[in-house]
């Protein structure tokens, strides 16, 4: 073991050295990457940046910063970013951000800038993606070599065009340029037609000279259509023109209206071409082309006329006014008319302004209030003349002869020259002046009176004044003269005339303040008888008051006497009027105002203006009495209660009211309720006037109902009686000459066997039917009369119905006739056929109803002292019954 150890050498190995190296921190590295990104971002910002270049338009309408494109066909350049308003106010300045690469070919003195906008019309449609996008900017360069934009010099700052430049458009097309009028507003697209078939279009303007140029391109196959001869005008769309000659409406084609455009009118189809620098008009419309004859008219006052205003001659119009200028003396305008009518233009010519007349009794010359004032001209032959002077209209009819007399009042009230001079309501003349008499004391009016009135008018006329003063127009009736409303606001004149003389010498006369004056005046010089007439002093009259027949003044109260019990009155009836009073005629003062009002409605009556300003007293000429003594009875109701009227006995009538409530008679008002009062035994005696015919309504027999409203389920009828007052039915009797004034009234119509309804039968029941009143009567379900009344025999022991018929259905009713009871329904029921409802209609289950079943061997037709008794069920097969009944 110890040999072992010795053998084995110790061995040492020697540390291998090796030289240990510094590594580097990862924070320097980071700088410098972040530095490396920043420049590479400087660099392509600095190749990106682009120039910016200004162009200036008029307006920037569709144009948005950071948003509206700069293009050359299709190609993005550039790009809007910012827009402000142009140092002079009146155009925008647009920035635009022009890419670097391009740079050097859009900021260039070749440049030129329009804004492309959206063309939709109904012949044409383009630039719809400036609808989604917006509009853009399109660059249009006059250089077309690179070697042209290279010599070129750099330009920055830009004035933008309107639209696209001429020089882009093809050079071998048909182009035309038009000369525009001013008034006109066309825009690019707009079509040309001819024939109203498109032929071409406009494709660019400019305004040069202060003057508008189309440039209009005509397509390839339409060029022959179009030469030297060609005449240019807006089609005659939808035109409104509202000035100093009125309202002016143009309207073309219904296709016309809606696109618009240019028409051609070509009258040499075989004319040169137009060449690319000639320019033609654009006319207006077509009236343009027409040959004209110019000449001049002065006017004193051109109110209501201006450019346009039509010359019309007979309904034609024959030409217009084209200028007017305002000169020291007067207005002067420079008129044409056309050629074809130019024979007007004569020395013995008078033009004139035709004006409409607007008031609240109506409008002349309608036509004027729509299209304004015109001129018009009175044509004489003559030499020809191109200078003509306007007369005044009205002075042009005053020229023909008219009778001039002069009037006098103390004052002038509402009269102007406006006014105009009536009798019996028709314009006779008219104010021509007025002025004070030399010592101011009076008001001197001048009145023209139209030339085939002049014989209305001799030496003993009356004139007065028909001025805004409403109080004083009284007895319109008359033989005075008013034309509606308008003396209200224009004052007026009427005249009273006598035809005691047809001459007329005198030229001056006085003008009345008002009417009564005139009228008095009247009266002294008529003729006539006087009348001695009585009257109670319940109530009063007037000395003056007029009397009236039919609405007819046909004489007046001359003098009154009064006494305490009874007064007299003297009444004065002109000449020709006195065959109307008689021993039967009566007289009645008709009040101012008749007026009374209730829940049941409101009565106003006013007769004249007479009546509504100092009452009136009216002639009856006939009644239904003779009198002793003439006698001018308070009212129209009393006089008729005198002769007219009757007296009801009720035991209530409750719902009937004085003066509201109507007696009737086949639904036709016959008469009144006058006075509703109560006699010694409590009954109401109602009394009555009848209006007309008072012979058929006062006799013995007549039945007086009250119709008082019925509302159910079963029934609804008189249902304005609820709310107005109740009327009184009327059943007449044919009793003959046995007259009465008193009758008995019923609380309703009472069973009667005959009336004008119909005829009425008994039919007997042992029990009360489900069918009540008014219930319905039917004949194979057609309904031929109702149940009247129901009541209970003397003995108690049936029912009686009262069923009425209709009189045209009274043949039916034979003596074995058979009455059943169809009311309500009824219900089977059986453990083997089961349940059964029958009813037979709807009214019979809600009011019952009775059905008439007449065999087909029909008897004698049966007569009201005839019974049937009422059957309670319908036999099977009774529908099929049919008897041919003559």
């Amino acid at each position: 073991m110890s040999n072992q150890e010795e053998n084995i050498e110790e061995v040492v190995y020697k540390a291998k050295e090796k030289k240990n190296k510094k590594a580097v921190s990862f924070i320097w590295v980071l700088p410098l990457i972040i530095l490396g990104v920043l420049s590479w971002i400087a660099y392509e910002s600095y190749m990106k940046k682009g120039t910016n270049i200004e162009v200036v338009f008029k307006s920037a309408e569709g144009l948005k910063e950071n948003v509206t494109p700069l293009e050359y066909k299709g190609l993005q350049l550039g790009k809007v970013t910012d827009i402000k308003l142009h140092k002079d106010l009146k155009s925008v300045k647009v920035n635009i951000l022009v890419k670097n690469e391009v740079a050097k070919y859009v900021a260039s003195e070749s440049s030129r800038f329009y804004i492309k906008r959206p063309t939709i019309s109904l012949t044409k449609v383009s630039g719809l993606s400036t609808l989604i996008s917006g509009f853009k900017i399109e660059i249009s360069p006059k250089f077309r070599t690179k070697g042209e934009f290279e010599e070129g010099k750099q330009k920055f700052i830009f004035e933008g065009l309107d639209s696209r430049p001429d020089d882009e458009l093809s050079a071998e097309g048909y182009y035309i340029t038009l000369l525009a009028n001013d008034k006109e507003s066309l825009e690019v697209g707009t079509p040309i037609f001819y024939n109203q078939y498109q032929i071409g279009e406009v494709v660019s303007k400019e305004f040069k000279a202060e003057k508008a140029f189309l440039n209009a391109y005509i397509y390839d196959k339409f060029n022959y259509l179009v030469n030297n001869s060609s005449k240019f005008v807006m089609n005659s769309a939808l035109k409104v023109n509202y000035g100093p000659s009125g309202l002016n409406i143009e309207l073309g084609s219904l296709y016309s209206a809606i696109v618009g455009g240019i028409t051609v009118v070509t009258p040499k189809k075989d004319d040169e071409k137009i060449k690319r620098d000639e320019v033609h008009i654009l006319y207006g419309n077509k009236d343009d082309l027409k040959k004209k004859k110019y000449f001049h008219i002065k006017f004193a006052n051109a109110s209501g006329i201006g450019e346009n205003t039509p010359i019309i001659y007979k309904g034609i119009t024959v030409g217009k006014i084209s200028e007017l200028s305002l000169t020291p003396e007067d207005v002067s305008t420079k008129a044409f008319i056309y050629d074809k009518y130019k024979y007007l233009l004569t020395s013995n010519t008078d033009f004139f302004i035709k004006r409409p007349k607007v008031s609240i009794d109506g409008v002349k010359d309608l036509g004027n209030v729509v299209k304004g004032d015109y001129i018009s001209l009175d044509y004489k032959k003559g030499e020809e003349k191109d200078v003509f002077v306007a007369k005044d209209y009205q002075d042009l009819k005053k020229s023909l002869e008219n009778t001039i007399i002069t009037l006098y009042a103390d004052d002038l009230n509402s009269i102007t020259k406006k006014s105009k001079l009536y009798y019996k309501n028709i314009e006779i003349g008219e104010v021509v002046d007025y002025d004070f008499t030399k010592n101011f004391s009076k008001v001197k009016i001048k009145v023209s009176i139209d030339k085939k009135y002049e014989n209305l008018v001799n030496d003993h006329t009356l004139f007065y004044d028909l001025s805004s003063k409403l109080v004083d127009m009284k007895a319109l009736n008359l033989d005075i003269n008013y034309s509606g409303f308008e003396p209200l606001l224009n004052g007026a004149i009427g005249i009273l005339t006598e035809k005691r003389t047809s001459n007329l010498s005198k030229k001056s006369f006085k003008l009345y303040e008002k009417y009564k004056d005139v009228r008095d005046l009247k009266r002294v010089y008529n003729q006539g008888s006087l009348y001695t007439a009585y009257f109670d002093n319940s109530f009063m009259l007037e000395k003056g008051m007029a009397v009236v027949y039919k609405n007819k003044e046909i004489g007046f109260v001359k003098s009154i006497s009064f006494d305490e019990k009874e007064s007299k009155v003297k009444l004065f009836i002109y000449k020709g009027f006195k065959k109307y009073i008689n021993n039967t005629s009566a007289f009645y003062k008709k009040s101012k105002v008749d007026f009374s009002a209730s829940l049941n409605g409101i009565n106003l009556n006013i007769d004249n203006f007479t009546s509504f300003l100092e009452g009136s007293i009216h002639l009856m000429s006939k009644t239904d009495k003779t009198y002793d003594k003439k006698r001018v009875y308070s009212s129209y109701d009393e006089l008729k209660n005198i002769s007219n009227s009757i007296s009801i006995v009720f035991d209530d009538v409750e719902g009937l009211h004085e003066e509201f409530s109507q007696l009737t008679y086949k639904g036709v008002k016959i008469g009144k309720v006058t006075n509703i009062s109560l006699n010694k035994e409590q009954k109401v005696v109602v009394k009555a006037q009848i209006y007309d015919d008072y012979e058929s309504f006062a006799k013995k027999g007549v039945i007086y109902y009250l119709k008082k409203p019925i509302i159910s389920l079963q029934q609804v009828s008189d249902v304005g009686s609820t709310i107005k007052a109740v009327n009184i039915g009327v059943v007449t009797s044919k009793a003959k000459d046995v007259f009465a004034k008193s009758f008995v009234g019923f609380d309703k119509l009472p069973s009667i066997d005959k009336t004008h309804e119909g005829i009425t039968f008994k039919v007997n029941s042992i029990h009360a039917s489900k069918a009540d009143v008014n219930a319905p009567i039917y004949y194979k379900f057609v309904k031929i009369g109702k149940i009247h009344k129901k009541e209970l025999s003397h003995d108690g022991s049936r029912v009686i119905m009262h069923c009425q018929i209709d009189n045209r259905y009274a043949n039916l009713v034979r003596k074995n006739s058979k009455f059943y009871d169809i009311s309500g329904f009824n219900v089977k029921f059986s453990i083997f056929s089961g349940s059964k409802v029958e009813s037979n209609t709807f009214t019979s289950i809600l009011k019952g109803g009775l059905v008439l079943v007449t065999p087909e061997e029909y008897t004698q037709k049966a007569s009201t002292i005839d019974e049937f008794d009422l059957i309670e069920e319908l036999p099977d097969g009774w529908d099929k019954i049919t008897p041919n009944i003559k």
